[in-house]
């Protein structure tokens, strides 16, 4: 009786379809989102930080008059998915778009080359193909699928996650298993290259590492997405 009674007043707390958002909860929604992904941004990270922070202030101080908002975690996921996504678009996107011709985009990954991933390091004939960046064929067909394919649907599954959605929820999901299947091919096509990738970086196996930890999204996320109720999420 007392856990049907806690979900009654969960799913009491949380906006549907025919809920209408208060005026600034609506703008706090819209700037926290745009916040990470100008976060996502690198350049403009402390301005998209900021952003995101006067949008909870404006998220609580709606709260605390009494307006109807999402539950706090469903706002640190999507937006830890959000901040994934935008970041790592424009981390793929900057070599397999001509940005790696600029003179900003050569210095950037040819020091990244030798620093962490031989793969864009001028020795190993970085930026010399026909498509221009990694001289690695494997590592433009997984730019392709990460560009157009895993991350902009993370990212309009997590606005849906935002706007308490169910698709988000499902969506999600299929884009974090899509996510991991590219984590596991973008690991073996690294490893399987190990002694022209990192034998010869800097860093060297810290530099594998280094790549790999940012990818465990995933995993973590996964889990708690498939534990969701999803009665407490709207059609």
């Amino acid at each position: 009786m007392t856990v049907v009674t806690e979900q009654r007043s969960r799913r009491a707390t949380v906006p549907d379809g025919r809920t209408e958002l208060s005026p600034e909860v609506t703008k706090a929604n819209r700037l926290f989102c745009l916040g990470c992904m100008v976060c996502g941004s690198w350049i403009l990270g402390p301005v998209g930080a900021v952003m995101m922070l006067v949008a909870l202030r404006r998220l609580w101080t709606a709260q605390r008059a009494g307006a109807t908002i999402r539950p706090w975690l469903i706002t640190i996921i999507a937006g830890f998915i959000l901040l994934d996504s935008s970041g790592n678009f424009l981390f793929w996107g900057l070599d397999l778009f001509p940005a790696h011709d600029t003179l900003i985009g050569r210095t950037m990954w040819e020091n990244y080359g030798r620093a962490i991933d031989g793969a864009y390091s001028p020795m190993f004939f970085h930026n010399a193909t026909a498509l221009g960046g990694s001289a690695v064929p494997g590592e433009k067909a997984l730019q392709v699928l990460a560009m157009f394919v895993v991350f902009p649907m993370k990212a309009a599954a997590a606005w849906g996650l935002l706007n308490m959605r169910r698709w988000g929820l499902q969506w999600s999901m299929i884009a974090h298993w899509c996510y991991l299947c590219l984590w596991i091919m973008y690991m073996v096509n690294m490893s399987a290259q190990f002694p022209l990738r990192f034998g010869t970086s800097d860093f060297g196996v810290a530099g594998l590492w280094f790549v790999f930890l940012p990818y465990v999204g995933p995993v973590i996320l996964l889990p708690w997405l498939h534990t969701q109720d999803r009665r407490l999420w709207n059609g």
